[in-house]
């Protein structure tokens, strides 16, 4: 059901039920990794596409990183602190995120105006393929 809809399937995709969400979010915390690694093969599973998988998953992801940010941001090393960089926020260097941000914002322009087609199936292989390589790096 994740890299191609089941045959015979018909009819709208069925809604996740919302006890979903404790258990999905235990194991993700308990794995280190965002809840949209196991909402989107679950939502993939009930029947729709990639597409809306992965916006569906985006949200869910927000509401789990914005209090880890909100710590992460307010870390401070202590009395070592003193002669940190200006440009630091926490742990956070806002050149970098600066540059970051400035850099994506013509890429997320130009793709707004014309979005890239791909299909379904493609969307599935690439999403199982970027996670195979993140599993791979956090092994290296």
């Amino acid at each position: 059901g994740f890299l191609r809809p089941r045959p015979g399937r018909a009819g709208p995709p069925r809604p996740l039920p919302a006890v979903v969400g404790a258990p999905v979010g235990a194991v993700a915390a308990f794995l280190g990794v965002g809840g949209s690694v196991m909402t989107v093969p679950a939502l993939r599973r009930a029947g729709h596409t990639m597409h809306v998988a992965t916006a569906l998953a985006n949200p869910l992801t927000l509401a789990t990183a914005l209090p880890a940010a909100a710590v992460f941001l307010g870390a401070s090393a202590g009395p070592a602190d003193a002669h940190a960089h200006v440009s630091l926020v926490g742990l956070v260097d806002l050149r970098a995120a600066g540059a970051l941000l400035l850099g994506a914002l013509p890429v997320i322009a130009v793709l707004r105006r014309r979005p890239p087609h791909l299909p379904d199936r493609l969307y599935a292989w690439t999403y199982v393929a970027l996670l195979a390589a993140v599993a791979v790096a956090m092994v290296l």
